[in-house]
Parts: C-alpha cells; sequence; structure tokens
C-alpha cells in the first residue's frame, strides 16, 4: 500500500492552499480519499503504482508541497477516514515527510516500510524528484499543451494545436521544450520501482 502525506510550504505568505490540493487529489483513485489531516497536512493512501505516482504529481505540479511517499503494511480493515488508517506504510509516509521538509529543492521523499528495500525506494526517489524538476521548469504554454495531452493521449499535434488555437509548431515547439517525452518515459520506470516495492512489502 502506498501512504502519500503531505505539508503546504510557505502556509503564512501563500494563505491555505489544502483544499486546491484535494480538488487535484479527486482525479486519483484511492482507498481511503485525501483529506486534511492536521492544519497544513494532508494525506491520502492508494493501492496502485500508478496511482502512487499521480499522487505525488499532483502536488509536485502546484507547487510548494513538501511529500512524503511511504510504501508498506496497512492495517485492515481499512477505515473510512485516512486519519484514521495506521499501519507500517503511515509510519514510512510519516518519516518520508520529515526528511521533504528538510529538502530545499525537490522536496519528495520516498521511504519503504522494510529496510530491506531502501535502495530500491531511494531509486524511485531520484526518478520522481527528476519529474519535480522537470514539472517546475515549464511555462503557462507548455504546461497547456502537457496537460491536453495527458487528457487525451491519442491526440496528433494537429488535433491538440486546433484544441488549444495555436499553431502546429507552437505544439511541437512546447512537447520538445517541456520534457514531456522524457517524462513519460520515466514514468514507466517509477511505477515499476514502486510496485516491486509494495509487491515485497
Amino acid at each position: 500500500m502506498f501512504a502519500i502525506t503531505y505539508d503546504q510550504r510557505g502556509s503564512t505568505k501563500n494563505g491555505d492552499r489544502i483544499p486546491e490540493l484535494l480538488a487535484a487529489l479527486e482525479r486519483v483513485p484511492t482507498r481511503c480519499a485525501a483529506e486534511r489531516t492536521r492544519g497544513d497536512e494532508a494525506q491520502v493512501l492508494v493501492d496502485r503504482a500508478d496511482a502512487a505516482l499521480d499522487a505525488v504529481r499532483a502536488a509536485a505540479e502546484l507547487g510548494q508541497w513538501s511529500i512524503g511517499l511511504g510504501i508498506g503494511a496497512v492495517e485492515t480493515p481499512l477505515p473510512t477516514s485516512v486519519r484514521e488508517a495506521r499501519g507500517p506504510a503511515l509510519r514510512a509516509s510519516s518519516d518520508a515527510l520529515e526528511e521533504a521538509r528538510r529538502t530545499s529543492q525537490v522536496p519528495i521523499v520516498v521511504r519503504a516500510a522494510d529496510a530491506r528495500h531502501e535502495e530500491t525506494a531511494a531509486d524511485a526517489q531520484a526518478v520522481l524528484r527528476l519529474i519535480g524538476w522537470m514539472n517546475r521548469t515549464r511555462n503557462t504554454g507548455q504546461w497547456r499543451t502537457v496537460r491536453a495531452l495527458r487528457e487525451d493521449p491519442s491526440r496528433t499535434q494537429a488535433q491538440l494545436a486546433e484544441h488549444l488555437g495555436v499553431t502546429q509548431q507552437t505544439v511541437s515547439r512546447s512537447l520538445k521544450t517541456s520534457g514531456w517525452r522524457e517524462e513519460s518515459a520515466a514514468d514507466s520506470l517509477v511505477q515499476r520501482l514502486l510496485a516491486m516495492i509494495d509487491l515485497t512489502s
């Protein structure tokens, strides 16, 4: 199981962004829906590697979040509220968040509840931080193109251009400079790494 805990950075200057985060996480398939747990923190519980990636990426794209991803067992039966969930995955997530708070560049930390999987967790963390860094470098036009392509990956560049009301050359340039293809290739890698940890937890 994957537990993701979030803490807003700079909330005194930027106001409460928990509602924005929770809205972004509504698109992620969860086992326990995302909730505010206390103050500037929120948490969600998912049972698939692709959903864990989406839950991390949702916050990374918004910016100003420290993110702790914990992987391991969760006590069953699962509660209706993530605030009542217990188990090694939740403890690993809490430990990961504490380290993420101390990380200045891309504050994403991955922790496996089982110490035998520390190396694989570190590999997954490295890929997630790379994805997070790529997200931070995109401008508004690049984000429009990337999000439109995520909505429908089958769209051609001509269809994207028509959908966005821009030229095909603009779409082509946005795709090249956004790192979309590189990020997409990294997605499958990080999902495999996360799944490897979860299957052996």
